[in-house]
């Protein structure tokens, strides 16, 4: 981000974007997905040419959180949600290796 105004719109939008998904994984991706929001960014700051990649590389990570019913709105992750998700991913890692 080149500039304050830059990373206030990134924080801003990364928030709004929370608030207006809810704990809709759906309606999270397709804000994310949405078209206008790089438009957005690459005429609020044309000098700053890869602040919709970062934010897009910010929401998709907590896409993959939403699509697993973690939303970030409610606060970090607990405990007991970490937990779960390393077991998914232990599990599809075992299905991975018994799938070759």
């Amino acid at each position: 981000m080149n500039s304050d105004g830059a990373a206030h719109w990134f924080y801003d939008k990364r928030e709004s974007i929370r608030v207006e998904a809810g704990h809709d994984a759906e309606k999270f991706e397709a804000l994310v997905l949405d078209p206008a929001l790089e438009r957005e960014a690459r005429e609020r700051f044309p000098d700053d040419p890869i602040l919709y990649a970062q934010l897009r590389a910010v929401l998709e990570t907590e896409l993959t959180l939403a699509k697993r019913g973690i939303f970030l709105l409610d606060g970090p992750p607990t405990e007991e949600q970490i937990a779960e998700l390393r077991r998914r991913n232990r599990e599809e890692l075992r299905l991975l290796k018994w799938s070759k």
